[in-house]
């Protein structure tokens, strides 16, 4: 894209640099850290930051210009390139938008409460057995990682998988606008974010905003177990659903765990397996058979794909770990993904069961009681012993109490270590152990100090 195609799409101002220049939107960076060579530097600010700050260090990096909110310091060189906008997170925005309305491909986005990670990086994987696809890196899902990823779009791309996530009302929505969602998939709607987005009513009212980003004969792959999905109807667009009611387009039955993985049948006639635990995951491969079928790729494709498909860091990986298996699900925890993890745990084979929980953060004034129904799940579950983590946690081990579980096998830790201390004394040969927690609880040291070899 030229230099002046920017500052049109923007309305910003060329201090210095030719505006005939081009420039591989690629190598558009917002991070001053990592900045290389050849780079353009986006100087985003928030609450806590001023990217202009470190325009004059990346420069000296290497980097071809930046684009900047106004700022006292003097111009950089005349070779190098200088836009100045009055909003540099909304240029960011509106130069993706603009590229990526120069490609007519398809183009999944992917939101719901829980599993949009994971879905996204099934659908990638499953379409990349036909096509080449590009996909958020990690969870680079918000106002400015989807932006980022958009503007790797090039002529090679026949596919792009975009990620979408939210906290706020209005945030989807803006998403949709830059991406232009041709097919929309729907995960789940559950308590997360309620600090935000108040009741479940909320969240729903935030995940279908995906809809609005959308033309007129768009496909849409929803949940149709879910009680606020299921009623998603529209003459504007083709649904598609997925679950395990036989009503559903794709369902999954018979479900089985072993220590090897998954296995289910779709539609009562085709076989697949999973090295993954938990129901929910059998859910999340639903809504990639779904947009697989849509685009053509054969069942024996989607089955190899699926069937090679490893999850993220920290999202439900058991592995072992001397004689006991670690289940590290400590990317995040709501009360949505807690019960799919209970869930998975009780139906793990091990020959005793154990659960670290953690807080679950952003639930607004219904925290406490969220954390007494997990409770109240974990004692009904027969696991071995439960060990809760930080404040709001206390509720989710007094409740197990309330409940019958074993006072001799229920703790409540005053930090990580302690978690690991107790687990390494207590669990024998053959057991398995779920860590679980939302992202600021940093239950991750739990899981690499029970990884540690003595």
């Amino acid at each position: 894209m030229k230099i002046k195609e920017i500052i049109r799409v923007t309305g910003g101002k060329l201090l210095s640099g030719d505006p005939e220049r081009e420039m591989d939107l690629s190598k558009i960076s917002t991070d001053s850290r990592s900045i290389n060579k050849g780079d353009f530097f986006i100087a985003l600010r928030g609450a806590n930051f001023d990217g202009n700050c470190f325009i004059d260090e990346v420069l000296k990096k290497g980097a071809i210009g930046a684009l900047s909110c106004p700022r006292k310091r003097g111009l950089p060189r005349a070779e190098k390139i200088l836009i100045q906008v009055s909003d540099t997170t909304k240029a960011l925005q509106d130069i993706a938008a603009y590229h990526r309305k120069k490609f007519s491909i398809p183009v999944i986005g992917v939101t719901g409460s829980n599993g949009k990670t994971t879905v996204k990086d099934m659908i990638a994987g499953v379409l990349s057995s036909r096509f080449n696809v590009l996909k958020n890196e990690g969870t680079k899902n918000n106002h400015i990682g989807v932006p980022l990823t958009l503007l790797k779009l090039n002529s090679s791309h026949d596919m792009c998988v975009i990620e979408m996530g939210t906290n706020h009302r209005g945030e989807i929505r803006l998403l949709a606008d830059i991406a232009s969602p041709t097919v929309a998939v729907i995960t789940n709607i559950g308590p997360s974010h309620l600090e935000f987005l108040k009741d479940l009513k909320g969240v729903f009212a935030a995940k279908r905003e995906i809809l609005e980003g959308l033309s007129r004969g768009s496909l849409v792959i929803i949940n149709g177990d879910d009680k606020y999905l299921s009623t998603i109807k529209s003459k504007a667009f083709r649904i598609m659903r997925f679950g395990f009611n036989t009503k559903n387009d794709f369902y999954a039955s018979g479900v089985s765990t072993d220590i090897s993985g998954m296995r289910f049948t779709l539609n009562e006639r085709s076989s697949f397996t999973l090295d993954l635990i938990g129901a929910h995951n059998v859910l999340n491969s639903l809504a990639a058979i779904a947009v697989a079928y849509n685009f053509d790729i054969s069942y024996s494709d989607t089955k190899k794909a699926l069937s090679e498909y490893s999850p993220a860091g920290m999202r439900l990986n058991a592995r072992r770990v001397g004689n006991i298996t670690v289940i590290d699900d400590v990317y995040n925890s709501n009360p949505l993904s807690m019960g799919s993890a209970i869930e998975a745990l009780a139906g793990y084979p091990a020959k005793s069961r154990w659960i670290v929980s953690a807080d679950m953060l952003e639930l607004g004034q219904r925290e406490e009681e969220f954390h007494k129904v997990i409770g109240e799940a974990i004692a009904g579950s027969g696991f071995s012993g439960l060990i809760t983590f930080g404040e709001l946690s206390r509720h989710t081990s007094s409740r197990a109490l309330e409940c019958g579980m074993d006072k001799s096998r229920v703790w409540h830790c005053s930090d990580r270590g302690e978690i690991a201390d107790i687990l390494k004394r207590s669990m024998g040969s053959g057991d398995a152990v779920l860590v679980k927690g939302s992202r600021a609880m940093k239950m991750e040291e739990v899981v690499k100090e029970l990884s540690r070899k003595p």
